[in-house]
């Protein structure tokens, strides 16, 4: 079985992951990796959905906690989560079962996080004396702040979906059996909008939210700028003169 399948349906591509027994180890992350870049380079992906099969992620495996960290000759056991961060266009990460440890920090690795309403999460890597070796001390505060995430990181509870929901971890809950359509209906929404525009909108949130206020707002104004110059701003305005929907090409 492909420990990674990607396959595209117009401008929604969908990257389903199957970790063997739940857990990631270093041969997902280059598939993983290889298929971020794909998705990252195809101009005509306009949002990405982030699914698994069964569990979203139990964590790493025992061979990949073995594994020497910091060393230059071997790259980064999360390089493939990294992959996916770095990708441009939006990324819904679609969540069943449990999402612990890697799993997580997967999934915080995408801009929006729909959830099934079954679902689990903790991040439980300092009972097996390591630090999240993924983003997780980083990304876990930004998106639910500190408190939360310490609580999170020290004590490594397990919470369920409406504590993750209330907490906002996630940003909806679903059925597990509509979780696919629901992220599905929430891609094509993207998918709808300029899609230099949402790249720009999720560009400037990233770097922004790393700069004092006024670098921030100025970083905002120079997209807004260079937006103006493209043919999607130029459609936008016209469908608007024209009450129709707007025929975007993503340039």
């Amino acid at each position: 079985m492909a420990l990674v399948a990607l396959h595209a349906d117009g401008p929604i591509a969908t990257l389903t992951i199957t970790p063997t027994d739940g857990r990631y180890d270093r041969a997902l992350m280059e598939v993983l990796a290889d298929a971020a870049g794909r998705v990252a380079a195809d101009e005509s992906v306009r949002v990405l959905i982030l699914r698994a099969e069964g569990d979203f992620g139990l964590g790493w495996s025992a061979a990949a906690l073995e594994e020497p960290e910091g060393l230059a000759v071997v790259p980064a056991l999360g390089a493939g989560i990294e992959a996916v961060a770095g990708i441009p266009q939006p990324v819904i990460a679609a969540i069943g079962g449990r999402c612990f440890s890697a799993g997580l920090e997967l999934a915080l690795a995408a801009d929006i996080r729909l959830a099934a309403d079954d679902t689990r999460y903790a991040m439980p890597d300092t009972l097996a004396g390591v630090v999240p070796r993924a983003g997780g001390t980083q990304r876990l505060p930004r998106a639910i702040g500190r408190t939360h995430a310490l609580r999170l990181l020290l004590t490594g509870e397990e919470i369920d979906a409406t504590e993750a929901r209330r907490i906002g971890l996630v940003s909806a809950l679903a059925p597990r059996a509509g979780l696919d359509e629901a992220a599905r209906t929430l891609a094509e929404a993207i998918a709808q909008r300029g899609p230099v525009a949402t790249r720009f909108a999720k560009e400037a949130v990233h770097r922004g939210i790393e700069m004092p206020l006024d670098q921030a707002l100025r970083y905002e104004l120079d997209l807004t700028v260079l937006l103006q110059s493209t043919a999607d701003r130029a459609e936008g305005v016209r469908a608007f003169a024209a009450k129709r929907p707007p025929r975007f090409i993503g340039r």
